[in-house]
C-alpha cells in the first residue's frame, strides 16, 4: 500500500517516488525468486556459521523469536532475539532474525547495523548477505545495496534472487532500463517467477512506458491474490493518467481516504515521470 499526502513536483519529491516504488518493489523479492545454491540457513549444519554457544533458555528465546517473526508479531520477534543476544552477541542467527525483522517493520537503518554485525563474521553467507542488501534497499542506501549483490553475482552469476534484488536497488537509483534488465534475465530462466513479473511492470510504469499496465493486469486477472501487486497495478494506472481505474483497483484494499490520498499522489507522480528527462 502507498499512500501519501498530495505533493508539489519536485526533484526531492521525484526521489521520493523513487523510495516509495521501491518499497513496493522490495517485498515482493523475498521468496518467489528461487534461492542460490548452497545457501544453507545461518547456524544449519549446510551453511556457514559463527554462532557462539547458546544455553537452554537462550534456544528456547531464539526459537519463540524465530516463530514470532514468521507470525508477524514484529514486537515480541525484537524482543526475543535481543534477549539471545544479550546472552550470545556473537550469534549470527540471532543477529540475522533481528535484521530482518527491523527491516521488516520500518526500522532499516537500525537493521543494517544489525546485519553489518553478522556479515563481518560470516562474510561468505549468501542469506546474510542478501538480507543486509535488501535492508540497505530500505535505508535508501542503492549505491551500497547494488555492491552487495554485485558481490554475491561475482562469486554466483546464477543467483536468481541477487538479479531480482538488485533489480530493485536499480530503480531506487532511478536505473530503470537496467532494473528491467534484471527482471527479464529471471524470467528468462523462471518465465512464471510472480516477482519478476510484477517488478517489471512497476519498473516499466515508473520509466513512462505504457507496457506496464498489461503486464501488471495481466497478474491480477490470472488470480494472483497480492493486494501489493493490486496497489502497484492502481499505481501503474496513476502514472497512465486514468485515475478512474486507479481509484476502482485501489478500492479493493483501501477505504476511501486511503483511496484519496493515493490519488492525489498518483497524479504527482506521473508528473514528475512525465518531467523525467
Amino acid at each position: 500500500m502507498i499512500a501519501v499526502p498530495s505533493l508539489r513536483p519536485s526533484k526531492k519529491h521525484l526521489s521520493g517516488l523513487g523510495r516509495a516504488a521501491a518499497a513496493a518493489l522490495l517485498l515482493l523479492s523475498v521468496s518467489a525468486c528461487a534461492s542460490a545454491p548452497g545457501s544453507g540457513s545461518v547456524g544449519s549444519k549446510g551453511g556457514p556459521t559463527a554462532n557462539a554457544t547458546l544455553d537452554d533458555k537462550a534456544r528456547v528465546q531464539l526459537r519463540l523469536a524465530r516463530a514470532a517473526q514468521e507470525a508477524g508479531n514484529s514486537a515480541s520477534a525484537v524482543r526475543f532475539y535481543r534477549a539471545v543476544l544479550d546472552q550470545a552477541p556473537g550469534h549470527v542467527g540471532a543477529l540475522l532474525g533481528l535484521g530482518e525483522t527491523l527491516s521488516e517493520s520500518g526500522a532499516p537503518a537500525d537493521a543494517v547495523v544489525e546485519l553489518q554485525k553478522a556479515a563481518a563474521a560470516v562474510p561468505d553467507n549468501v542469506e546474510v548477505q542478501t538480507a543486509l542488501g535488501r535492508a540497505l534497499v530500505r535505508a535508501n542506501r542503492p549505491a551500497d545495496a547494488l555492491n552487495r549483490f554485485d558481490a554475491l553475482l561475482r562469486r554466483n552469476g546464477d543467483d536468481l534472487r541477487a538479479h531480482l534484488n538488485r533489480g530493485v536497488a536499480l530503480d531506487l537509483a532511478g536505473r530503470h532500463p537496467e532494473a528491467q534488465t534484471e527482471y527479464r534475465h529471471v524470467l528468462t530462466a523462471e518465465p512464471n517467477n510472480v516477482a519478476a513479473t510484477a517488478n517489471l511492470g512497476l519498473s516499466l510504469a515508473l520509466s513512462g512506458n505504457a507496457e506496464g499496465v498489461p503486464i501488471l493486469e495481466r497478474l491480477v486477472q490470472s488470480g494472483v491474490d497480492s493486494p501489493r501487486i493490486r496497489q502497484n497495478l492502481a499505481l501503474a494506472y496513476g502514472l497512465k493518467g486514468d485515475l478512474e481505474a486507479a481509484a476502482r483497483v485501489a478500492r479493493l484494499d483501501l477505504d476511501d481516504g486511503n483511496v484519496r490520498s493515493n490519488l492525489a499522489f498518483y497524479e504527482t507522480a506521473r508528473q514528475l515521470v512525465a518531467a523525467k528527462p
